[in-house]
């Protein structure tokens, strides 16, 4: 097999596929990249899988005969990027071996025959649906934060992603937090909810291909679940488990209401958190017109600031892992927030009244002061 082709073509399509590829595995096939030729189309097909999550995309290139080989994932992706802006050309010499040329530079790599490398599988068509890239970029930029790093709490390393009639949402939670996005959107199918799990790292790599306000098609299998755009399709296993009912956990009415300023509280955040202990605590308490934050640490002192609030309430106190409340602050796009408290040991409901958040809250369980 020979293929020519422009360097920044390869590296483009290359760059899209690897980051699946896990860095080390125990099948040595599944470390390599996979490209097929296709002669008719003039154009290779560039594959990466990690059995979980599988991309494909399709690039133009040149010059391409008929053939096929899995290349070491890393070692052409870091080849590729310190190779100078030039046409390329890539060779299958015999016993798999691969030429690599561009410029005055000349690589030789092992490669694998394609014969074990995992078939990404086609999915149903009937049950489809597609939106704009930027609004499936935002639920999962307003999601994927909280989700759960404990693998033995299976059903909370993904996202939750609900179909209705006129309604997408997405959930995520590690126990300690919660953030839901719901966005309307009108589709053509029965009253249904559809519920399904995708796991983290497929997630992620979702928000990776989500670049532009076109359009991004959604295709639901048995236990698959696909997204493509264009010639980059990206197919992900479901997380097989029963996601909690979180709609018990949101607040359903908060008894006191604090409005603060972004962007003061963010600042606030991050200086008195540079005295936090290792829990991350930061006492919150609320006072006629200001919010007071306070930590320490036994080992290094304390911290302390105040900031206005509009708030005409009881005094109360409440404690909040920094980090969680800071991961909210970095996604929400209003200018003031509205921070939900019952009492003490109950947790607290953050949102904004911006127009563009709507429909997007996070749930912040209280750490004892």
């Amino acid at each position: 097999m020979k293929i020519s082709l422009e360097k920044h073509t390869l590296f483009d399509g290359v760059q899209q596929v690897q980051n699946v590829v896990d860095k080390k595995n125990t099948i040595p096939v599944l470390s390599n990249i996979l490209l097929e030729s296709d002669v008719e189309a003039t154009s290779i097909q560039v594959v990466a899988t990690n059995l979980e999550v599988g991309i494909s995309t399709v690039l133009p290139v040149t010059e391409v005969t008929e053939g096929s080989i899995t290349i070491p994932a890393q070692k052409i992706f870091e080849i590729l990027r310190e190779l100078p802006e030039a046409p390329l050309t890539l060779r299958v010499e015999e016993n798999q071996w691969i030429t690599v040329e561009c410029a005055k530079a000349h690589f030789k790599l092992a490669g694998l025959p394609k014969t074990d490398f995992p078939e990404l599988p086609d999915l149903p068509t009937q049950d489809m649906i597609g939106l704009p890239q930027s609004v499936l970029k935002e639920m999962i930029t307003r999601t994927a934060f909280a989700v759960s790093s404990d693998e033995s709490r299976y059903a909370l390393t993904g996202v939750l992603f609900s179909i209705s009639h006129d309604e997408l949402s997405m959930v995520a939670t590690d126990g300690h937090r919660l953030a839901v996005v719901k966005k309307p959107h009108n589709l053509d199918r029965d009253e249904q909810v559809t519920e399904v799990i995708i796991p983290l790292k497929a997630i992620t790599e979702v928000k990776k291909l989500c670049t532009t306000d076109e359009q991004i098609s959604i295709n639901l299998g048995e236990s698959q679940i696909a997204f493509r755009r264009g010639e980059t399709l990206l197919v992900s296993r479901l997380i097989d488990a029963q996601f909690p009912d979180y709609r018990q956990v949101i607040p359903s009415e908060s008894r006191h209401i604090v409005t603060v300023d972004k962007d003061e509280l963010t600042r606030a955040i991050r200086r008195v958190s540079l005295l936090c202990s290792d829990t991350r605590l930061i006492k919150f308490t609320v006072d006629q017109g200001v919010l007071n934050l306070s930590s320490n640490d036994p080992n290094l002192g304390e911290a302390e600031e105040v900031i206005p609030a509009q708030y005409e309430d009881e005094k109360l106190t409440i404690g909040f892992n920094a980090r969680y409340v800071s991961d909210f602050l970095g996604v929400v796009e209003g200018e003031k927030i509205q921070i939900g408290l019952n009492d003490s040991l109950s947790p607290g409901l953050f949102t904004s009244d911006a127009e563009e958040d709507a429909g997007f809250c996070c749930v912040i369980m209280p750490m004892r002061v």
